[in-house]
């Protein structure tokens, strides 16, 4: 079927998820399901569905041209069920089998997300109304943690959705050198800092190239998110952010560039003085590292992590088997040598630069600034994914997990609708052309 625009096309259907996972504790689940009972999972698999199925039942020839992105995460999926094959195949404990089920559940559902962003999109239009989204959903999770912050207090724990129950207990409110850390709905203060980190450039390039939109609509996710930012007192997220900002300063011109640093110099010194002892803990993160026990746990980690990969370095003892139990290792690259092996860390981190190239790339056959320039933020996005992924076991958080693959897709998606067509050489489509990419319902 053509997609038609009074249909529900893959936009409304990913801004639905991206509300879900956002807006819904991540604790939340359907509880028949178990741990694969999360919303955001199960529409994660449905999009999976639906993309295997439009590729499956299609009558016309899929649109001349290569996707890197799609084809890394179907190399990647491949990687990871050899791994899984390699351990149902050892004498298995039925924890480690029950946690590679859902692992793999969780792959096919962040896959359903990329797919669906990468071929879904059907013009740079609806790419925008997305990039929007993404953004309001950053600042609103942003807010929430700002207040969070300022209150002492989680307000999530009052939040009950008919249908749902409580997976796991809520901790409460996390604390740093007498700081509340905030965590928005996500499970941890790290997991809320690596999705507002990855949502962060894409939030400053929409305010500084949307011209459609007024000045507060434009800065206020900004200034939530970098508030937000600081006040997580995460050092992953702090990193991730110097990453992005580095990244998206690149493509700006030098006097842009000098007025950034004022202004983040300005900010980041009002902020600091307004809240007494906070720049202290802050910079204590950094130079007070040797005495850091999570610094300590990660470091202590390599050489447990090592004899893990000598038993299987090639495809590794299957994806989600390593147990917290054995270790928290707070690296999801060492997790994945161990889990998938050489061969499945090499696919994820070929996943990671074939996306940034993509974006990267757009930057460079942009037709109009305003392209060029969103392609760069998410470049920068998956950058700051990446490197999140360093300091913590990404994989195991749902809410920042669905969004790094969201920007993955989004990044594959905004290289097809920006290289000139194989005929002619015109510009990518925009509102009034649709894709024949991805046939909606």
């Amino acid at each position: 079927m053509t997609l038609m625009r009074t249909r529900v096309d893959a936009v409304n259907v990913l801004t639905v998820i991206l509300v879900v996972l956002i807006a819904l504790p991540s604790r939340l689940t359907f509880a028949p399901l178990g741990g694969a009972g999360a919303p955001a999972l199960v529409m994660g698999l449905g999009c999976f569905v639906w993309w295997a199925y439009d590729h499956v039942q299609r009558v016309a020839p899929a649109q001349v041209g290569r996707q890197p992105v799609r084809l890394a995460m179907l190399i990647t999926i491949g990687c990871f069920l050899v791994s899984y094959v390699v351990a149902m195949t050892r004498a298995i404990d039925p924890a480690e089998s029950s946690t590679a089920n859902l692992g793999m559940v969780s792959l096919f559902s962040w896959s359903g997300l990329l797919l669906l962003a990468n071929d879904g999109v059907q013009s740079r239009e609806r790419l925008e109304v997305l990039i929007r989204r993404v953004v309001f959903a950053g600042g609103a999770v942003a807010t929430l943690g700002v207040i969070q912050f300022l209150t002492g207090q989680a307000w999530v724990d009052r939040i009950s959705v008919p249908g749902l129950s409580v997976n796991a207990a809520l901790s409460g409110i996390f604390e740093r050198s007498g700081f509340s850390r905030p965590a928005g709905t996500a499970i941890h203060p790290i997991e809320f800092g690596a999705v507002i980190t990855m949502i962060l450039p894409i939030a400053i390039n929409m305010a500084l190239t949307d011209w459609t939109r007024g000045a507060v609509r434009r800065w206020y996710p900004v200034l939530a998110i970098a508030l937000a930012v600081v006040l997580s007192i995460s050092r992953s997220a702090i990193l991730s952010a110097v990453v992005a900002l580095l990244v998206l300063a690149v493509a700006w011109a030098p006097s842009t560039r000098r007025r950034a640093l004022l202004i983040v110099a300005a900010f980041m010194g009002l902020v600091c003085l307004t809240i007494p002892g906070l720049l202290g803990t802050i910079t204590g993160l950094f130079t007070k590292i040797g005495d850091d026990s999570s610094a300590k746990s990660r470091t202590g980690s390599y050489d447990i992590a090592a004899q893990f990969i000598e038993r299987s370095p090639v495809f590794g003892r299957g994806f989600s088997t390593f147990l917290p139990k054995y270790r928290v290792l707070d690296n999801q690259y060492l997790g994945l040598a161990i889990e998938v092996g050489i061969v499945g860390l090499v696919a994820v981190l070929a996943l990671f630069y074939v996306a940034y190239a993509c974006a990267r790339r757009v930057r460079v056959i942009g037709t109009d600034e305003h392209i060029r320039q969103t392609g760069q933020s998410l470049a920068a996005a998956v950058c700051a994914g990446a490197v999140g992924l360093a300091l913590y076991d990404g994989f195991g958080f749902p809410m920042a997990t669905g969004v790094l693959f969201l920007v993955l897709g989004m990044a594959g998606a905004a290289l097809r609708l920006a290289r000139p067509s194989e005929a002619g050489g015109a510009p990518g489509p925009r509102s009034e052309e649709v894709v024949p990419e991805f046939q909606g319902w």
